[in-house]
């Protein structure tokens, strides 16, 4: 008896660990993907900076702590409920975690670096057309790709009854779209500009 309820108390620890891994990376991502459309016309300054990097780290520490309760909750499947490693939702989850994972590396390899090197400017002053569109779609699949894995843990119905492929494949469809739908937006609110600028040059 002693042995089920500490195992029962292991799974509860494990999904403790992965709503923290979710609130600390949804939160996270999202306040900074505000934070930074709100400074997009703004002078980004070093205490901007500040705050910008220390939500980033909220991130990363969220997506640390949904790898560990990943492959706890897949050891903790395959050592007292095997049947769970049939359910294929788990290895979509498992999927796009690794996709919030490359894409935490470039917010950390390229968009920090870029974000410090423009302290006293705008980030439309400093930096290029194609540059500001690859933070737009880097902080896209970032919002799409924290979203998703809380959908699906709400989402029991899904549970044995949809192949990973079909998950991801509709993962993909949304992602696309929002992209689309990010870069119309973002085109408007970054280079809304750039028409009066360049007349004005003109004369």
């Amino acid at each position: 008896m002693e042995v089920i309820f500490n195992i029962i108390n292991l799974k509860s620890l494990i999904t403790f660990v992965h709503l923290a891994g979710l609130a600390f990376g949804l939160g996270g991502a999202w306040v900074l993907d505000g934070f930074l459309i709100k400074l997009s016309r703004k002078d980004v300054t070093p205490e901007k900076y500040q705050i910008i990097e220390f939500v980033s780290k909220f991130v990363l520490v969220g997506i640390l702590l949904l790898w560990f309760s990943g492959l706890s909750f897949i050891a903790y499947y395959y050592l007292w409920a095997p049947e769970n490693l049939a359910n294929e939702k788990v290895w979509a989850k498992t999927f796009i975690v690794m996709v919030l994972s490359v894409n935490g590396y470039f917010v950390h390899t390229r968009i920090l670096p870029k974000l410090k090197a423009c302290i006293g400017r705008t980030l439309t002053e400093s930096l290029s057309r194609s540059e500001l569109k690859a933070m737009t779609a880097i902080g896209t699949v970032s919002f799409v790709s924290w979203l998703f894995p809380v959908i699906l843990g709400v989402s029991k119905s899904l549970n044995f009854t949809v192949p990973a492929l079909n998950i991801v494949a509709f993962y993909l469809v949304s992602m696309l779209a929002a992209l689309v739908v990010a870069n119309i937006l973002s085109s408007k609110i970054l280079f809304v500009s750039e028409p009066s600028q360049t007349s004005s040059q003109s004369t």
